[in-house]
């Protein structure tokens, strides 16, 4: 999934579909592709928009864009793999996470929430699941200060309020990880 934010291109053949990234950088993708992206599929079904038309993706950067692409033309793979045949069902999901282990392993913490941002507005419920899943599995184990800094929270405790909180509930704060 190492594409640096650059605009991967689409198989050629079947009809495509144009999105334009909050930058300006327009994408060409599959049409099944595009429909994964729940956001786009429901912009050509309730307004029966043509296919010459750009769908602008004014939430979402062009590195994004890429990563969700990329990831959604993995999944669409993996799930034309997948068939009544059991072995190929487990097979495609090992594959299915793999590559969900690839995208978070390769992204920095603020690549993974602009990823969760992106999938939540084009409404793709696997991946905001993982990314979502991916997150809790960072922040596990993590001090307050940790988390605070990971979601950019204000600690709004005064030191003698945050004093009591923490014997109050000591035990919340046995065999955290070092940040």
């Amino acid at each position: 999934m190492a594409n640096n934010g650059e605009n991967p291109s689409p198989d050629v053949g079947g009809k495509t579909v144009k999105l334009k990234a909050d930058d300006g950088e327009i994408f060409e993708v599959e049409e099944a592709v595009a429909m994964e992206l729940q956001t786009v599929k429901s912009f050509f079904d309730d307004d029966g928009v043509s296919y010459d038309t750009v769908v602008p993706l004014l939430n979402v950067s062009s590195t994004a864009l890429a990563k969700v692409i990329q990831y959604c033309r993995r999944a669409v793979e993996l799930r034309a793999k997948s068939g009544d045949d059991e072995g190929a069902n487990e097979k495609a999901r090992e594959e299915r996470e793999g590559l969900e282990a690839e995208l978070v392993r390769e992204e920095s913490d603020e690549g993974i929430k602009e990823l969760i941002l992106a999938a939540n507005y084009l409404n793709i419920k696997d991946m905001l699941s993982f990314l979502c899943r991916a997150v809790g599995d960072r922040i596990k184990n993590k001090s307050v200060e940790y988390v605070r800094r990971f979601f950019v929270l204000e600690n709004d405790f005064s030191p003698e309020e945050e004093e009591r909180t923490r014997n109050e509930v000591a035990w919340a704060f046995e065999g955290v990880d070092a940040d």
